[in-house]
């Protein structure tokens, strides 16, 4: 999930990438307490979360970071210019603007005006201030450089939003399938399954529906749902954690996962199939609904900026 945090610097960023990553550790040794000895479709179940966790994790580093490049490049360019405009370095000669009459009201330096009683003479006024500039400048003309750098280094990367979706492609169409698109707004996983309720099912379905069949399902068979949650810091869930949980699944737009797919085919009573890059199919549902048609998705790792983006998969015989 996108994070709330704001991170002023690259160290704070990689500080809590470290805390996440962290934290991240803690809650799948909490998942994997939670298995029975000897209960294979628990650990398959739990295995298959964690895999998602660890993804979902990795992925929405690298788009931190990248986006964090960005903003901090333009920011740095803005203070380079601010820093070159109000340069003023001591000893570079008159200013654009003095006139005679300024320079016949300035002070004589060399006469010791700001001379010490032992001869010595003081620091000019303003000489911090200017060094202060100085520091800035080169910071903003470092920054300006890396940024220079990463647009570089970007125009050789490869896109690796398409060779997924290209690899996505081929993989559901050895199913008969194509990628539906549906829209990237937080609501992706409940509208992808409400498309294809509502396109193979023959029941009307929207985002809404689907969130609110998720959170019912969930609270009515929490015993199924709390030992496999856990909080930020690795606790785990208790009443109150899991009925707000459950809240924000019917009222906000909080991306959904493994729970809330494996509550949507139990609500459903219909297996739901994943397609995504790398692994098998994830069939959720198919030992205890093998005989309905399954909800057929497709998960996306970089299709977006934000990191995650499940769509629909149609039929190719179906008239778009």
């Amino acid at each position: 999930m996108p994070t709330d945090s704001i991170d002023s610097t690259l160290e704070d960023l990689e500080a809590r990438h470290r805390r996440e990553k962290r934290d991240l550790v803690t809650k799948i040794s909490a998942l994997k307490r939670t298995v029975p000895k000897g209960d294979k479709r628990k650990k398959k179940e739990v295995s298959s979360e964690i895999a998602a966790l660890e993804a979902e994790l990795k992925d929405r580093h690298n788009a931190e970071i990248k986006d964090f490049g960005a903003s901090t490049a333009d920011s740095s360019v803005s203070l380079l210019a601010d820093a070159v405009a109000s340069a003023d370095l001591v000893g570079e000669g008159k200013p654009k603007n003095e006139t005679a009459d300024d320079q016949e009201h300035q002070p004589d330096v060399s006469r010791g005006l700001y001379a010490s009683n032992f001869g010595s003479q003081a620091k000019l006024p303003g000489a911090k201030k200017n060094k202060a500039k100085l520091r800035q400048q080169r910071k903003a003309e470092e920054m300006k450089r890396m940024q220079e750098e990463a647009e570089r280094d970007a125009e050789n990367m490869v896109d690796v939003a398409a060779i997924e979706s290209e690899a996505i492609a081929n993989l559901v169409a050895k199913d008969g399938l194509a990628v539906h698109e549906i829209r990237a707004d937080g609501h992706c996983l409940y509208s992808a399954i409400a498309d294809q309720i509502s396109t193979y099912h023959g029941q009307p379905a929207d985002f809404q529906t689907m969130r609110k069949r998720a959170a019912d399902y969930m609270r009515q068979h929490r015993d199924d749902f709390m030992p496999f949650m856990v909080t930020d810091v690795g606790d785990m869930f208790d009443e109150p954690a899991f009925d707000n949980y459950c809240d924000r699944i019917e009222s906000t737009a909080d991306w959904g996962g493994h729970q809330e797919i494996t509550a949507l085919s139990h609500a459903l009573e219909t297996p739901i199939y994943i397609y995504q890059t790398g692994m098998p199919v994830l069939r959720i549902g198919d030992d205890d609904y093998a005989s309905k048609d399954p909800i057929k998705l497709s998960y996306h790792r970089h299709a977006y900026g934000l990191g995650e983006h499940y769509n629909s998969l149609h039929k190719v015989d179906k008239q778009e």
